[in-house]
């Protein structure tokens, strides 16, 4: 998977990895083995994700916990009442652990419309009281899309000043009703672009392209203007380096040297056509090359 990433331009990675009481920690330690392979030329930090859910599976949060403490960046959550039935515990669970540990939360939300917002206002009310500072993202989040423009802007509007911020694999099914771009700029809710069901159960279509998903993302929104599409390729290239832990990602000075070149006339032309990527650069080293 990281071959077929790398190939297509990607070098810095945010990766939900699985922890379950069959496998427990295991799958991290695979991950960061294949990593490692790279010897520095990829970036990848490492979610802790409870496929199968938080609390009915006993013995999950503890393995969320020692996974906190093993040194990932982040712990994931999933549909605390859809999946759980219990988005109060699960909510709490995870901002315990993030609290004590410092270590950032990835939750995924894919319940809808006012349930889905009722477990994003929970989330905000735990992060104000207890002043939570680890770094919180919500996945999916189909809900903010899914309620009128009053509870879209306030919700936005608190999101921002907490610092929260979201994660779309832009599905195809979703049509127009994709995350509101400006809506999430407007309130300073910075978002970023993922990839999923990557020849699993869930689905059989992806490819780990991150160009792919923003050429998904912007023609699932109707977003056609030059200015748009712009802002769509920024937000999945250098506007990113929040989602991988990095101050910077762009071509600057100190920056680190991960370049990917392509053949197009402007930034939009490379979303809208999706090119060959001819040369990937991570770290300085040359991992992928089709040039003369």
């Amino acid at each position: 998977m990281l071959d077929a990433m790398v190939g297509d331009g990607t070098t810095a990675i945010r990766s939900h990895v699985d922890v379950d009481l069959g496998i427990g920690l295991s799958g991290i330690e695979a991950v960061r083995e294949a990593v490692a392979a790279y010897d520095g030329a990829l970036a990848v930090e490492i979610v802790a994700f409870p496929q199968d859910g938080v609390l009915r599976r006993p013995g999950v949060v503890d393995l969320l916990r020692q996974a906190a403490e093993s040194g990932v960046e982040h712990i994931g959550g999933l549909d605390p009442a859809g999946i759980d039935h219990d988005p109060v515990g699960q909510i709490d669970a995870l901002v315990d652990i993030a609290r004590d540990t410092g270590v950032g939360i990835d939750i995924h939300l894919h319940d809808p419309a006012e349930l889905g917002v009722f477990q994003i206002e929970l989330l905000l009310d735990r992060m104000e009281r207890w002043e939570l500072s680890s770094p919180v993202n919500i996945a999916h989040g189909f809900a903010v899309a899914q309620i009128d423009a009053a509870g879209q802007r306030d919700l936005l509007a608190r999101m921002g000043g907490l610092g929260v911020t979201m994660s779309t694999v832009a599905p195809p099914r979703l049509g127009a009703a994709q995350l509101p771009l400006h809506a999430l700029r407007e309130h300073g809710v910075r978002l970023t672009l993922g990839t999923d069901g990557i020849r699993d159960l869930w689905s059989p279509y992806g490819t780990g392209d991150t160009l792919g998903i923003a050429w998904q993302y912007a023609r699932g929104s109707g977003l056609v203007r030059d200015e748009d599409l712009l802002d769509v390729v920024r937000t999945a290239t250098s506007d990113g380096a929040w989602a991988v832990g990095r101050a910077d990602h762009d071509l600057t000075a100190g920056a680190r040297a991960d370049l990917v070149l392509v053949d197009a006339e402007n930034p939009m032309d490379a979303l809208v056509r999706l090119p060959e990527r001819r040369l990937v650069v991570g770290g300085g080293r040359v991992l992928r090359s089709t040039l003369d």
